[in-house]
C-alpha cells in the first residue's frame, strides 16, 4: 500500500505538523478524538510524529488506541473520567504519558487501563514506559497493583490529588516502582508520609512535596538513601531543631524549603547531616528570624575541627533575618551565589562580617544581588545599601590606615636621625666642622644661651 504524504494530508490543514522536531500538536484543534481517516494517515503515512499532543479538546474517554510508534502522547486539560482496558496496548514505543488535568477517580484507574499487548498466555508489561502525570485529577487512593504492567517508570507526577492521606494502598503502589527516580507528590493535603513508603524506590533521585501539612519533617526521609533534589515550600513547619532535624542523607546536593508561612528558626545541626549540599534555598520565608550558626556544621572526624557541606549557592531572600552567623560557613569564598535580598539587615558591630566582607563578595560575583541588600537599623542608616555602608566604612579604614602608616614613617625617619645627632655630639664629632675647639664650644654655648633668652 502506498504511504499517505503526512505533510500534505487533510490532518496536517487542521493540526500543527513539525517534521523538524516530530510533533504533531492538534491541541484546541479537534474538540473529540482522531477520527478513523485521521488514525489511517498517521498509522499508513510516510512520516511517524514522535510527539502527538491533544491536550484541550474536550475528550471524555480513552478507548484503545491504534497501533503507532508515538513515544510521547499528551492527553492533558481534557474532561477524561474513563479509560478502557488495555488502551495503551498498541502504543508500546510509548515513554511519556500525560494524563494531568483531567476527571480520573481512583475507580478509573485499574491496573488493567496499562495492559501491553496480548501475548499467547498473558499481556506483556508496557516496559518503555518511564514517566506518568497522574496530576490535577479527583484520585484519592492508588489501586496497590496499579504499576503492575509499567514496571519501569522513573517519573510519577501525583500532584494536586485529594489524597488526604497516603494509605496502605498507595504506599504498596509506590513502593513497589524499584526504578523510580522522580517523584511529585505536592499539594496532596497530606500531614505525612508512612515511614516506609520510600523504601522501595531506592533510585530516587528527586522528590517533590511542596504545599502539603507537614508540621515535622517526614521520617520516610531516613529511606531516601540516594536521593539528590528535595523540595518541601509551602509546608507549615515552624522550626528545625531538637528531633525535627534531617536524618542522614548523604547524597543530597539540593535543598528547597521555601514559602514556609511559619517557619521562623533554622537551629543548630538542623542541616548537619546534610555534608554533600551544594545548593540552598530558604528564600521568601516571611517570619525567619534566626539560622544558627552550627547549623550546617559536624563534627565528621571527631577532632577539633568541624566539617561543613560544599555549599556553592545559598538562597535567603526575602525573609526576615538581621543578623547572618560569621561561623554558618568558613569557606563563604567558596559560594557562587549569596542572596541576601530584602532582610532588614542590622548595619551595626553585630554585622561586621557580612558589611566588611560579604557584601564585597557578592558585588563581585554577581552585582545585582547586592543592589537590594539594605539595612533597616539604626535608624540613621535604614533604607541604606549594605554596600554603601560597607564602602564608606572601607574608605574610612583607608584614610586612617593611610595617617597611621604616615606617623609610623615620621617615627622610623626621626628616631634614628636623633640619636645619631645625639651620639655625635657626645663623641664632639660637631668639632670636625671647626679649627678651634675652644670656639666651637663657645658657639655652641651662645646658640644655647639664645634659645634659654628665647623660651623665656
Amino acid at each position: 500500500q502506498e504511504k499517505t504524504n503526512v505533510k500534505e494530508s487533510v490532518l496536517c490543514k487542521k493540526c500543527i505538523c513539525n517534521l523538524d522536531t516530530s510533533l504533531l500538536d492538534c491541541s484546541e484543534k479537534l474538540g473529540k478524538w482522531l477520527s478513523d481517516e485521521e488514525w489511517e494517515i498517521l498509522t499508513n503515512g510516510d512520516f511517524t510524529f514522535k510527539t502527538i499532543k491533544l491536550e484541550q479538546n474536550n475528550l471524555t474517554s480513552i478507548s484503545i488506541l491504534p497501533k503507532y510508534s508515538v513515544e510521547n502522547l499528551y492527553l492533558a486539560y481534557n474532561q477524561i473520567a474513563d479509560i478502557a482496558d488495555a488502551a495503551f496496548q498498541n502504543l508500546t514505543e510509548m515513554t511519556t504519558l500525560d494524563l494531568s488535568h483531567n476527571k480520573l477517580t481512583t475507580k478509573a484507574l485499574r491496573p488493567d487501563v496499562f495492559k501491553g499487548p496480548y501475548t499467547v498466555d498473558n499481556f506483556k508489561a508496557l516496559q518503555q514506559m518511564k514517566s506518568l502525570n497522574l496530576g490535577n485529577n479527583e484520585i484519592h487512593s492508588l489501586d496497590p497493583d496499579l504499576f503492575e504492567h509499567i514496571p519501569n517508570l522513573e517519573e510519577l507526577i501525583l500532584c494536586s490529588n485529594t489524597f488526604q492521606v497516603i494509605d496502605k494502598l498507595t504506599e504498596t503502589a509506590i513502593s513497589g516502582l524499584t526504578s523510580l527516580k522522580t517523584l511529585d507528590i505536592s499539594y496532596l493535603e497530606i500531614e505525612d508520609l508512612p515511614e516506609t513508603v520510600l523504601h522501595g524506590p531506592r533510585d530516587l533521585d528527586d522528590l517533590i512535596a511542596s504545599g502539603n501539612l507537614f508540621r515535622q519533617l517526614p521520617k520516610a526521609l531516613k529511606y531516601a538513601k540516594n536521593l539528590e533534589r528535595l523540595v518541601l515550600d509551602e509546608n507549615p513547619i515552624q522550626n528545625l531543631e531538637g528531633d525535627n532535624v534531617f536524618p542522614p542523607m548523604g547524597s543530597l546536593r539540593y535543598l528547597r524549603m521555601s514559602y514556609m508561612p511559619h517557619l521562623f528558626k533554622i537551629g543548630n545541626g538542623a542541616l548537619s547531616e546534610l555534608q554533600n549540599l551544594t545548593e540552598l534555598i530558604l528564600s521568601d520565608n516571611k517570619v525567619l528570624n534566626e539560622i544558627d550558626g552550627l547549623a550546617l556544621s559536624k563534627n565528621i572526624t571527631g577532632g577539633i575541627y568541624l566539617d561543613y557541606p560544599p555549599l556553592k549557592h545559598l538562597y535567603l531572600k526575602n525573609c526576615n533575618l538581621t543578623t547572618l552567623p560569621t561561623n554558618l560557613l568558613v569557606r563563604w569564598d567558596n559560594l557562587n551565589t549569596l542572596d541576601l535580598r530584602y532582610n532588614p539587615w542590622s548595619c551595626d558591630s553585630s554585622n561586621d562580617h557580612l558589611i566588611n566582607i560579604l557584601i564585597q563578595q557578592i558585588y563581585k560575583k554577581n552585582a545585582l544581588l547586592a543592589k537590594d541588600v539594605q539595612c533597616a537599623t539604626p535608624i540613621e542608616l535604614k533604607d541604606l545599601t549594605v554596600l554603601k555602608v560597607s564602602n564608606e566604612h572601607l574608605a574610612a579604614g583607608s584614610s586612617g590606615s593611610l595617617i597611621w602608616v604616615g606617623l609610623l614613617v615620621i617615627l622610623l625617619i626621626a628616631i634614628p636621625t636623633i640619636l645619631g645627632a645625639y651620639v655625635m655630639k657626645r663623641r664632639g664629632c660637631f668639632g670636625l666642622f671647626s679649627r678651634n675647639e675652644h670656639g666651637a664650644s663657645r658657639a655652641l654655648y651662645n646658640r644655647t644661651s639664645f634659645n634659654e633668652d628665647f623660651h623665656i
